[in-house]
């Protein structure tokens, strides 16, 4: 007695392409990046808490925390390709200059410290040494950085915005309401907002057209019944 003939096993969608995993899915994201930039951001608010008055240290502080939270849930993993998210940066740091003139030429460190009553003094040296010519100095080489893709430059990217952008600039509009009138860098304190939640927005849609492209969403397919 002769057995059956064996058929070959059923297969779903047979003959149908296989879809190839999108390169930015099988790429295996380093860790050591984040782990420098969280050992630099404890760095540099244990410095900011030893030397800066306190109010401002704790202002750094948040903005550094924030930065690298937006950071590893953005462009940690997708860093900026456009050109785009990259001019409106350097447009951004350029405004920064401008605003950093108008603090200077008000005596921006004497004043705060006046306005808090810190028992710290901040001289007009300490504060363009590190806050004009040090962070602008980091700022252009994230630009620098950004361009190659390179994923630290993209936490650059995100602390000038939240930190030196958004929390810099609303607290401009706080700082003369506690003193009840004019304190200096709140003439260009607008513009500076401005740009800099343009630069959060031009951030966050590029990761999202990165993602959108590489065919997933949150690290997951992008489906009919998800696609938008």
């Amino acid at each position: 007695m002769t057995s059956a003939p064996e058929r070959p096993a059923p297969s779903a969608d047979r003959g149908a392409p296989v879809p190839a995993v999108p390169a930015y899915r099988r790429e295996r994201v380093e860790w050591w990046s984040a782990a420098a930039v969280a050992v630099a951001v404890l760095g540099g608010v244990a410095w900011a808490a030893a030397t800066l008055p306190v109010q401002a240290a704790v202002i750094l502080g948040v903005a550094a925390a924030g930065a690298y939270a937006a950071w590893l849930a953005t462009n940690y993993r997708h860093p900026v390709v456009s050109r785009a998210a990259v001019a409106t940066y350097l447009c951004a740091v350029a405004f920064q200059i401008a605003h950093m003139a108008e603090e200077y030429a008000g005596g921006f460190p004497h004043e705060f410290v006046e306005l808090f009553d810190s028992p710290r003094r901040w001289s007009e040296p300490a504060f363009l040494l590190v806050f004009v010519f040090g962070f602008n100095a980091l700022w252009c080489l994230g630009a620098a950085g950004a361009l190659y893709r390179v994923r630290v430059a993209n936490y650059l990217l995100w602390f000038y915005a939240l930190g030196a952008g958004l929390v810099n600039a609303v607290s401009h509009f706080v700082f003369p309401v506690l003193r009840g009138g004019y304190f200096p860098g709140l003439y260009t304190a607008a513009g500076h907002l401005a740009l800099s939640a343009l630069l959060v927005y031009v951030l966050a849609r590029d990761r999202r057209r990165v993602v959108r492209e590489a065919g997933y969403r949150d690290g997951a397919p992008v489906t009919t019944e998800t696609a938008t």
